[in-house]
This record gives structure tokens, sequence and C-alpha cells, in this order.
């Protein structure tokens, strides 16, 4: 919702490659505003604020303190979320933070929690929920065109760049793991999304190319749900093309989503076979990225951070809650590679207040 009638200000931390993303996002987004940039390195977010006409802030503290404010994204190495996470939810501002919400499960847990006593909203950046195929197979997920789900597939990951591999993503100290903390959180998020809450996992790490240790650059990972449906991950820094598949097998039918490019097939309960490859959708997508400077679907969930809930249908962006879960499910999995057995995933103990929704806490804003 606006605030003031001028629209959700928006600190950024963090002006590297999603965080001036970011930028953009909230500059092209209905119903927000950019106030400020800050980085750790002040010349890069000099470019970004340049850019959009924004004044660029050396003192992260300070910032919080300042009224038109309303919230913060944070788009920093991971390590670091945790902390800057919590001294935004503390000084009254909402939060999106970029996947992963942490890197340890204990601290995602008590930001989800936090957020919630203290009635900010808390969300986790996981933009892919919002790309035309994962959103079209959702819809046939949920209107049981395949009939109940029983196995998801995912693959993820690129094959990283020497530029990349000199990056704070291989430094443990600061990204907290490899490919599996890095694209892992997106591919955990949509297995949840299809086959339902998880209950356990298992999985296996490696490094063929030889990066630190504590830093993967291969995982893969299995989960199970209460009701016999599995999933199986893999996360990668040397996939030779694609971005992300995803394979969803049904008792009554079957969906196959690609995401570079968009593209959606599948046999649905009826026997009818559907193909979907969003060619003017991609043409659109092209130009809006050469007009705004980021992915529509960035700017498609800061719009849906900033609406106020309504209604009986379930937020579309990813909750402190959402990113609290993909961080026990990979902590599961590392945990399980060092063990070499299943491990059991916690069930989540929220605190519910009569006519509240869980995870979404009511805005400061409007």
């Amino acid at each position: 919702m606006e605030a003031n009638g001028l629209g959700v200000g928006f600190l950024v931390v963090g002006a590297g490659f999603l965080g001036a993303q970011r930028a953009a996002a909230i500059m092209a987004a209905r119903g927000c505003r950019l106030v400020a940039v800050h980085d750790a390195n002040p010349e890069v977010a000099k470019v970004v604020g340049r850019q959009h006409g924004v004044r660029v802030v050396a003192d992260y503290a300070s910032a919080l303190s300042w009224d038109e404010v309303d919230a913060v994204v944070i788009a920093t190495p991971h390590a670091d979320h945790f902390e800057q996470a919590s001294m935004a939810l503390e000084a009254g501002k909402g939060v999106l933070c970029e996947k992963p919400l942490t890197v340890r499960p204990e601290e995602a847990r008590q930001l989800a929690h936090r957020a919630d006593e203290l009635q900010f909203r808390l969300a986790t950046g996981l933009n892919h929920r919002f790309y035309p195929p994962i959103r079209d197979a959702l819809a046939l997920v949920s209107d049981w065109a395949i009939g109940r789900v029983e196995h998801v597939e995912a693959e993820i990951g690129h094959m990283a760049s020497p530029e990349f591999l000199r990056s704070w993503h291989t430094d443990i100290s600061r990204a907290g793991g490899g490919t599996l903390m890095d694209n892992g959180p997106h591919a955990c998020d949509l297995v949840r999304r299809f086959l339902g809450e998880v209950v356990a996992a298992r999985g296996n790490v490696s490094n063929p190319l030889g990066l630190p240790e504590g830093c993967e650059s291969e995982a893969t990972a299995w989960f199970r749900d209460h009701d016999r449906g599995t999933a199986e991950v893999r996360s990668s820094w040397t996939l030779p093309k694609g971005y992300l598949t995803i394979d969803i097998r049904g008792t009554e039918g079957r969906l196959h989503i690609e995401t570079a490019p968009w593209k959606l097939t599948g046999v649905l309960e009826t026997g009818r076979r559907i193909t979907k490859r969003y060619l003017a959708e991609r043409v659109s997508e092209r130009r809006f990225r050469g007009l705004f400077g980021c992915e529509r679907s960035l700017v498609r969930e800061m719009e849906a951070f900033v609406t106020k809930p309504g209604g009986t249908q379930p937020r579309l962006e990813a909750t402190g809650w959402d990113g609290c879960r993909v961080t026990e499910m990979i902590d599961a999995v590392y945990r399980s590679n060092t063990l070499g057995q299943e491990i059991p995933l916690k069930e989540r103990q929220v605190r519910i207040v009569a006519g509240e929704p869980v995870g979404v806490a009511q805005e400061p804003w409007g």
C-alpha cells in the first residue's frame, strides 16, 4: 500500500548485480519509490544512486531512522543478511531479503518470529515464483489438473565464469556454502510450492571445480513429504546450458517447465497435451529489461510486497517463513552429506493471532 500517497519508500542495501536490479525494480514498480542506496563500497553505491537520482548513504544504521524509509531491500552477501534484517525490523521497517534469508536455520527462525512479534512484513526474494511458466504450472497444480503431485525434479544452475568464482560467492565465510546456497533456494522453494511441505531431506555435495572447502560446485538433494511424495534437486555451477528446469509428475498427468527460454509442456488429466512457448511474453520481457534494466519478475515481486493482504488467497511473494523453511532444507542437506543419513525437518512452531495471517505482518503503511 502507499505511504502518505507517495508509495512505499525503500532503502536498498547492497548495490552489486542483484542490488542494482532490485533498485531498478523499485523504480519500475507501482506503489514503490526508491529513497536511497547503501553499499559497503561507496563507489558501487554511487553508480546506482546516480543512475536513479537518489541519495547514497554511508551509514546503514542512520538511514534506518529516516521517516521516508518504510522498508529495506537486502541484497548483500548471504552472511550479512541476519544482522541487516534484524536491524531493519527493530527500526520498524519492513524487509525484503534476497535468498537465502540467512545461512543458519536458527537465525531464519528468529527473524520470522521477530517479524510476527513486531507486526512488520518480512519477505524472502524468491522471484522465480513470478516466471510465466512457473506461474501457470502452479495454477494447474492448484486446480488438480494433473492429480496429486507424486514427484518433482528440479535442476538449477549455470556455468560459473572465472569472475564469478573469484567473487564473494566462493568465500565460505560470506556465502555460507556453494551452489546449493546460491541457486538452490529457488529450487527448494518451488519444490515446496508444487509438492507441499517437506518433512525430511538427504543429499550429497561435491566439488569438481576444486573450490575452497565448504563451497560445493555440485549438489544433489532428495526430499519427501508426509504423504509419499518425493522430490529431487540438482544445483550446479557447471551446468552447460539452460538455467532452471522442473518436471512434475502427478497421479493423472505431468508437466515440464523450462526457464531459458520460457516453455511449459505437459499432459493433463483430461488427456489434453499442452505446449506454451510464451513467444509474445519473451519479446515483451526483452523490451522490458531494455527499458527498465531488470527482470519483470522482480517488479512483480516488489508490487506483491507492498500490496495489502486481503481475502483468502495466499500471498504471492515468499514470506519470511518460506525463506526460513528453505534455509532449513539446505542445512539438512549439508548435515545429511556429513552424517550419511536422512535428516528430519522440525515442525515449525508459529504463534497464531486470531484473525491475522501467519507470516504476514500488519504493514506500517496505508
